[in-house]
């Protein structure tokens, strides 16, 4: 039992071993929160408190919970069996619910998961007329259902039109997964009161990113306990989610939910130096709403650089100051940088340059496999062949390879059966219709579960033209469309069981937000919110002006704070080193703005900053504490200076202002925003 503990600190030690009752852990960025939640679950089975399948692990992603699996395994040493406790998505874990107990949820056993695209398609054809698109339906439809089951009283037509047409279709939403959970459980205490016996210890991770649906979900798992033994690690300074439903009133509510719960804040940082951590911890305490805590490094990571601030004449020189620094020295250790931007409009610049300097890079946050549309006509053909009656995916690949049927032929097969495949083997059509009808149905008369999964889709494909269909294409990129199928195949379907085990593997792969995948020696290019749970040597922040970042749009709407804590996320992903720019003008949608620095320059302590371009901000420092807790009293190191005029801001007498991007002896090389790149002596310039 020590070896399980001996490489844990006395605040994770404490976390892992406090068993009894309901625990909330105050897990700051980089403070080793799936470590103590793994080490956490095997301490309970190692100490014999339960049996695995007593044990319910909640997290957000398919990433994070694979991720706890393996680490569960490692940690089992043949004791216990991993692969029995209940860990997953809040969604995987509803679908295995509903799933066990679909008669008693009012659900067929057979019932499909409509991703986006398919509840696009469905808004569409109760639509009528509107003003709005489907996408924005989908989205208003997915607030009301994160809000739990007090939403569903919602009285829209359109909204209950769609959920009836749902029910029809025999699908339910992503978030109709959790809702009809909820359901289960009120209407049937017995199936409550069975998965309350059996879920001795829960355990949730990243709970700050809980909707209301989800919390709702785990008091009515805890409900008539006094003190039930429910374990929820998050970090309520790195809710950045509000617009995907997320509720920060639940972590800083969580001891008025459990009143008897203890609270134990984990606060060194295994990540950042010194002098970043001092940045992030002076900017985060001008928020209000927080439970508060102070992050601090092991005395061996030392200060480490000053966060280094850059003022810049335009967004041009703000990308070329980043990848000369990148490029330094020769250096192609390209891995270790990342340019983390408020929003994905800003990454245009950086594209260019980067490709210009031959700089590999890779933008996180670009299509995804799932996303991929021959991907999904893949799986619409393969939903078809186990489930018939799956009219969106009838109309998905019914025109893949085209066979002349327009709306017109639609309505005849929609008049001649109970869903469009039984409709299309009756309906009066032409006699081209009739032929390219036959060959569809015939595509899937075949005995497919007698064979592989990987055999009855090659075979699907073949059998239906779609495979055909792309050989013969002339796109460019069908070469490559064909790559991805043939990986679908290989790579993921073969894996499986059953179709219809793959099938519900990609149900969830195509709603879940999955966190970001960064592989290769390339510099990163993603959103902060792309970048939370990530790290790097050295993270570029450019972009930090006012109506930028913060946004215009969350200053106006009162989320100031929500900015605040993602730009403590931004300064936190940085190991070594982490620079922030702003630039004087900018080009932003075609227009050049001229915005001021963002405030939340302003808001960090100088101590921990080297100013380099601009004028140096003498202020005050003060921010107010939270609510609720006073931050112990800490020593504040001094940054560290540079000497070099390398990034700093200067003026010449004829040339104006610039930035020195060159440093050689006495002769700089300078970036003048009105005359260009120009070779300067030292003395001539100024520093500003």
């Amino acid at each position: 039992m020590n070896s399980l503990l001996e490489n844990l600190n006395e605040k994770q030690s404490l976390s892992v071993t406090t068993t009894d009752g309901a625990l909330l852990v105050l897990a700051g960025a980089g403070t080793g929160k799936t470590r103590v939640l793994t080490t956490r679950i095997a301490y309970i089975l190692n100490q014999n408190l339960c049996m695995p399948w007593n044990v319910l692990a909640l997290t957000f992603t398919n990433k994070a919970a694979n991720e706890m699996k393996n680490r569960l395994s490692a940690l089992s040493s043949g004791a216990w069996y991993a692969g029995d406790i209940w860990c997953g998505t809040f969604h995987s874990i509803c679908l295995r619910i509903l799933r066990a107990n679909a008669a008693a949820s009012g659900l067929m056993q057979n019932f499909l998961i409509y991703g986006e695209e398919d509840q696009k398609a469905v808004i569409k054809s109760v639509l009528g007329t509107s003003t709005k698109s489907p996408a924005d339906y989908v989205e208003e439809f997915s607030k009301i259902k994160d809000k739990g089951l007090s939403a569903l009283d919602n009285k829209d037509k359109l909204f209950n039109a769609y959920n009836a047409e749902l029910a029809r279709l025999n699908a339910v939403d992503f978030g109709d997964i959790i809702l009809h959970v909820l359901k289960l459980f009120r209407d049937n205490p017995d199936v409550l009161a069975r998965y309350q016996n059996q879920f001795k210890y829960i355990l949730v991770d990243e709970f700050q990113d809980t909707n209301n649906a989800q919390m709702e979900l785990l008091r009515m798992l805890t409900s008539g306990m006094d003190n039930p033994n429910i374990c929820c690690v998050g970090d309520d300074d790195q809710s950045i989610y509000s617009w995907r439903g997320a509720e920060i009133k639940n972590i800083l509510d969580f001891q008025k939910t459990y009143p008897n719960a203890q609270i134990i804040r984990l606060e060194t940082n295994y990540r950042s130096t010194s002098n970043i951590l001092g940045a992030a911890n002076s900017l985060i305490r001008h928020n209000r709403d927080r439970l508060g805590k102070e992050l601090h490094n092991l005395s061996s990571a030392g200060n480490g650089e000053p966060v280094y601030v850059l003022t810049l004449p335009s967004d041009y020189d703000e990308v070329r100051i980043i990848a000369d620094y990148i490029t330094r020295d020769g250096n192609t250790q390209f891995d270790d940088y990342a340019v983390l931007i408020r929003t994905g409009t800003l990454s245009r610049l950086f594209e260019e340059e980067f490709g210009r300097r031959a700089i590999p890079y890779k933008l996180v946050g670009a299509t995804k496999f799932y996303d991929r549309a021959e991907i999904r006509d893949v799986i619409a053909y393969l939903r078809l062949l186990v489930y018939p009656f799956d009219d969106m995916s009838f109309l998905r690949v019914i025109g893949k390879p085209r066979r002349g049927f327009g709306d017109a032929a639609i309505a005849k097969i929609r008049a001649c059966g109970p869903n469009l495949m039984s409709g299309l083997r009756n309906a009066p059509l032409s006699a081209k219709q009739r032929t390219n009808a036959d060959e569809f149905l015939s595509a899937f008369e075949f005995d497919w579960e007698s064979v592989s999964p990987r055999d009855a889709t090659q075979t699907l494909l073949e059998r239906s033209g779609y495979i055909k269909m792309w050989q013969e294409s002339k796109d460019s990129d069908a070469p490559d469309r064909l790559i991805n199928i043939r990986e679908l195949i290989n790579g993921v379907i073969s894996k499986y069981d059953t179709v219809a085990d793959f099938l519900e593997h990609a149900a969830l792969m195509m709603t879940d937000d999955n966190d970001a995948e960064v592989t290769g020696n390339v510099v990163s290019i993603m959103t902060i919110h792309a970048a939370k749970g990530l790290e790097f040597d050295t993270v570029f922040l450019p972009a930090w002006e006012e109506n930028i970042f913060p946004n215009e749009r969350t200053i106006s709407e009162g989320a100031l704070e929500e900015e605040r804590r993602l730009a403590y996320v931004a300064i936190t992903r940085a190991r070594r080193i982490c620079v922030i720019s702003n630039a004087m003008s900018r080009v932003m949608f075609g227009q050049r703005q001229y915005n001021c620095p963002s405030r939340f320059i302003t808001e960090m302590d100088n101590r921990y900053l080297d100013f380099q371009g601009g004028v140096h901000r003498n202020h005050v420092y003060h921010a107010p504490m939270p609510h609720s807790y006073e931050a112990p009293q800490k020593s504040r190191p001094a940054p560290i200076k540079s000497d070099t005029l390398k990034g700093k801001f200067v003026t010449h007498a004829e040339m104006g202002s610039g930035v020195v991007i060159e440093e050689n002896g006495d002769i700089l090389t300078v970036a003048f925003k009105n005359k260009g790149i120009k070779k300067v002596a030292r003395n001539f310039v100024k520093i500003v």
